[in-house]
């Protein structure tokens, strides 16, 4: 996937992002917008297998314009000539890659972060990529959060989902307070998807 959205440059990956959106929610669809996204989220429950990231993707593309050009509206466009996917998307694809290969997590982080070096990692997990044998760095920042989205997908219990957040966390985010910001976010998730509340 992320060949696809790197292959021609940014605005050309927000446009085929878009497309994908779009052909998913309404073929019919001219114009989308927080409503139509809205719908299109409703409707994943039934398509849990087939396209569980590009939510979280278009997520992180439509915010990598505003995290730095903050906004008081929720009024805005979504893809815009500026948008690019971000470190949050590269990791949380390598996350899913994770699940789905059971192969070692740190090495395909390590291949996926070094496959896009310039995706806009933090200064400590640049230098995590850089390492031979990485080890976690004491974070409680928010990166283990933003790359646990796939954990929420996977799983038929809340444990199982809890203890896959933490492992995922762990790797980089070791410190507590970055393991609960991961088993919250992939707990929302499961609760989300299972009908709970």
């Amino acid at each position: 996937m992320l060949n696809s959205l790197n292959q021609v440059g940014n605005n050309q990956c927000s446009t085929n992002l878009y497309q994908a959106i779009k052909s998913e929610i309404k073929p019919d669809s001219n114009k989308i917008n927080n409503l139509t996204l809205d719908y299109w989220a409703k409707t994943q429950k039934t398509n849990r297998n087939g396209n569980m990231l590009i939510g979280a993707i278009a997520g992180d593309i439509i915010g990598s314009f505003y995290e730095f050009n903050s906004i008081k509206s929720t009024n805005f466009p979504l893809f815009i000539e500026y948008s690019r996917f971000t470190d949050d998307t590269v990791m949380t694809v390598a996350n899913a890659d994770w699940l789905l290969t059971s192969d070692s997590l740190p090495g395909i982080m390590l291949d996926y972060g070094n496959r896009y070096p310039n995706a806009g990692y933090g200064g400590s997990f640049y230098n995590w990529l850089q390492q031979d044998i990485p080890q976690p760095y004491n974070s409680f920042g928010n990166g283990s959060a933003m790359r646990v989205s796939p954990v929420g997908w996977a799983f038929d219990t809340l444990e199982e989902t809890l203890k896959k957040a933490k492992e995922s966390a762990e790797v980089t985010h070791n410190h507590p307070e970055g393991i609960k910001g991961a088993q919250a976010t992939a707990a929302c998730i499961y609760l989300a998807r299972t009908g709970q509340s």
